[in-house]
């Protein structure tokens, strides 16, 4: 395919227009690829050169693309693969794009993994709803395991119910049925087991025997 004109393309920022003679087909290329493929009027690409030309634009516009979307809101590998698939990228592009993206250290699932048990502890959430929330974000569960020990070193499960006990039930009684199935409710909902509620209960209410029925 012989190039026949190589021409700015107006209002798009270093973007270029690469025409072939014979043919209608046209690509819209960054300045960047135009310079590395020494692009211009009477050069002949073969089939190969083309293709390549294309992985490495889309490629490079890919990057940009992912960039943008992390600076608006954090991703884990998985996600953000996910939603450059979505943007129109194929699978083995938005690979490209991802590994890249790891070694210049944009993307670590690690570091996605605590922020995100961070911010869901934070938030009131128990163990099971963050676990199933990192799954659903692609997190292997080792990694899943390891940061949710972390998490576990640094403020005991049951010390964190407890102080939402202190603000959600100011006048929590222990002793009071009806006032510990719905507390009870309330965390089971945000994840939290029946050993570390019981042992909150436990102490706020100085063991009371209803409060152990929940272990059983």
């Amino acid at each position: 395919m012989e190039i026949s004109k190589v021409e700015k393309v107006k209002f798009k920022k270093a973007m270029f227009k690469i025409s072939f003679k014979n043919s209608r087909k046209s690509l819209i290329i960054s300045a960047d690829s135009v310079v590395k493929f020494f692009l211009k009027s009477g050069v002949d690409i073969p089939k190969a050169v083309y293709k390549e030309i294309l992985f490495c634009d889309r490629l490079k516009s890919g990057i940009s693309e992912a960039l943008s979307l992390l600076s608006k809101r954090s991703y884990s590998v998985k996600s953000l693969q996910k939603r450059l698939v979505q943007r129109g990228y194929e699978i083995k592009s938005a690979t490209e794009i991802i590994e890249r993206l790891k070694e210049l250290n944009y993307l670590n699932d690690k570091e996605y993994a605590k922020n995100c048990v961070a911010y869901l502890s934070k938030k009131g959430k128990g163990e099971f709803l963050i676990r199933v929330e990192l799954e659903r974000q692609g997190i292997e569960k080792d990694l899943i395991n390891s940061v949710l020990e972390i998490i576990k070193t640094n403020e005991e499960t049951s010390e964190q119910i407890v102080k939402m006990l202190k603000t959600k039930f100011k006048n929590f009684d222990g002793k009071n049925k009806n006032e510990v199935r719905k507390a009870t409710s309330f965390f089971l909902r945000r994840g939290f087991s029946c050993e570390d509620i019981a042992k909150a209960f436990r102490i706020c209410s100085q063991c009371c025997d209803y409060v152990d029925t929940l272990n059983n």
